[in-house]
């Protein structure tokens, strides 16, 4: 091109050197004007080089788009007849309505539909279609549509090297399914781009997005030579949750660490996987200020978790305290999923003043799409304790709601009374309290649906006094003694 420019220079000096000759001098061209001329041929010129790939064949065109995609970037691209080739913001064909292919066995799907691919092409030579160059290439407003068993395929795309040449996502959507063809989850993807940095000998996978309402950005690297090295960084920034995860894979084993911060808590992981199978436990994490100690087993798929967590001097009275972002996530639905299997079990013990209780022993479970807390039990050492059974916890018509037995099992009644100031009238021996209930999160509301002492119903009159603890909202240790009080006091036995 610069040769062009040159050699175009030289006929303008030329012709206007033999114009003067023929006027006896008398005409004169400035030396603006000579470059303005220069300038404007010189744009036609450039213009004229950049449409050049307008008269590619359209045929030859699109079977060496796909050859060079599937060759260049790993991307089986069915195409549509529909391309158009522009020159701005730089040069580029546009294709409308293609989709991306993946094998089956012997036979092809698709795996997403694109409305918008663009391919963008290097200056470097337009004259010779053969010496045709990709730059990069842009996906827009894409539907990709993965089931359980397609993420067997983005693992060993994300094992192999990337292209140098960038590919970008943008405007588009992502349909987790499952083998069903049910949807499971949603993920909206504002912007993506991938590609192999020649320099750091990495792949990188960077995506900006938002899922169940959430954003998040997710960042991902990865080496694949005599030993697998992968990292990520998912950051959720409005839950206040950050995973962290660096791995590396050898002879079929793969070890390492992963740090999530959520809130003022810190866990650390250190885990190794073998068949699908992985055994971790904790490394210096703390929970608010407390540290926690765990370990555990999880199967992929399905997806098996088996947790037992040890919490050193926690205030027991904060695990009644949900974060309002966690209520959030529960109404997601995401922890309702039929094959997600959770067994959890938490020890704690106490030795902090004014708790109530000294020790619990939590129970979580998810089986079946339901979460429930059977058997949990929360002891006090000098009077006794309180279980939970039958429970469940639900999201339905808007609102998230706990129901449960609750037993409560009295060890020591004179030691209870001396808790709540019993007067001495009011003092009667009681053993157990079993009580139904449903506990509403997003309303902080009881409803008491029955209540019997020693296995025997109460009376309408301690009912009715019970009923005054339905506002969790101004519910307070002095109310709560009080009104205790006067239960025990109406009561007949």
């Amino acid at each position: 091109m610069k040769q062009i420019i040159k050699n175009f220079n030289n006929l303008v000096k030329r012709k206007i050197l033999k114009v003067q000759n023929k006027t006896n001098n008398n005409f004169n061209i400035s030396v603006f004007n000579k470059y303005l001329i220069t300038f404007i041929v010189s744009l036609f010129f450039y213009l004229f080089y950049l449409l050049m790939p307008l008269l590619y064949e359209k045929t030859w065109l699109q079977a060496n788009i796909e050859s060079k995609l599937r060759n260049e970037f790993k991307v089986n691209l069915s195409t549509s007849a529909d391309i158009s080739y522009r020159i701005l913001p730089a040069p580029h064909f546009l294709i409308k309505d293609s989709k991306i292919l993946v094998a089956e066995g012997e036979k092809t799907k698709s795996i997403a539909e694109i409305k918008d691919f663009q391919i963008f092409l290097s200056h470097t030579n337009f004259f010779d279609k053969k010496k045709m160059n990709i730059k990069k290439i842009v996906i827009s407003n894409a539907n990709f549509s993965l089931l359980r068993s397609d993420i067997k395929l983005l693992n060993e795309y994300t094992s192999k090297k990337f292209s140098n040449k960038k590919i970008n996502i943008n405007n588009s959507n992502i349909f987790f399914k499952d083998n069903l063809e049910e949807i499971i989850s949603i993920i909206k993807v504002d912007k993506t781009i991938l590609f192999f940095d020649d320099e750091k000998l990495l792949n990188f996978f960077k995506l900006k997005g938002g899922v169940f309402n959430l954003p998040f950005t997710f960042d991902f690297n990865s080496r694949n030579d005599s030993t697998i090295y992968k990292e990520f960084h998912l950051n959720f920034k409005r839950l206040k949750l950050d995973i962290y995860n660096k791995s590396t894979t050898q002879n079929k084993l793969t070890s390492g660490k992963n740090n999530i911060t959520f809130l003022q808590s810190t866990i650390n992981t250190r885990y190794n996987l073998k068949e699908k199978l992985i055994i971790f436990e904790s490394s210096n994490s703390r929970l608010d200020n407390s540290q926690v100690n765990y370990k555990g087993e999880l199967s992929i798929n399905p997806f098996d978790l088996i947790l037992n967590i040890n919490l050193d001097n926690y205030k027991i009275s904060r695990l009644f305290d949900i974060n309002p972002i966690l209520i959030e996530l529960i109404k997601s639905g995401l922890l309702f999923n039929e094959n997600i299997s959770v067994s959890t079990f938490i020890i704690t013990n106490s030795n902090i003043k004014n708790e109530i209780f000294d020790s619990a022993k939590i129970n979580f479970y998810i089986i079946g799409g339901k979460i429930h807390f059977d058997k949990t039990k929360f002891i006090n050492n000098n009077i006794g304790s309180l279980q939970l059974n039958n429970s469940n916890l639900f999201y339905e018509n808007s609102e998230l709601t706990f129901n449960s037995d609750i037993l409560i099992n009295i060890q020591n009644s004179q030691k209870l009374f001396s808790f709540l100031n019993t007067s001495k009238s009011s003092r009667k021996d009681i053993k157990t309290i079993l009580i139904n209930l449903d506990y509403d999160f997003l309303a902080n509301q009881f409803r008491f649906n029955n209540v019997k002492i020693d296995n025997r119903e109460v009376s309408s009159q301690l009912l009715t006094i019970i009923e005054d603890f339905t506002d969790n909202n101004r519910n307070n240790f002095n109310k709560s003694r009080r009104l205790l009080n006067e239960a025990l006091k109406a009561y007949e036995g």
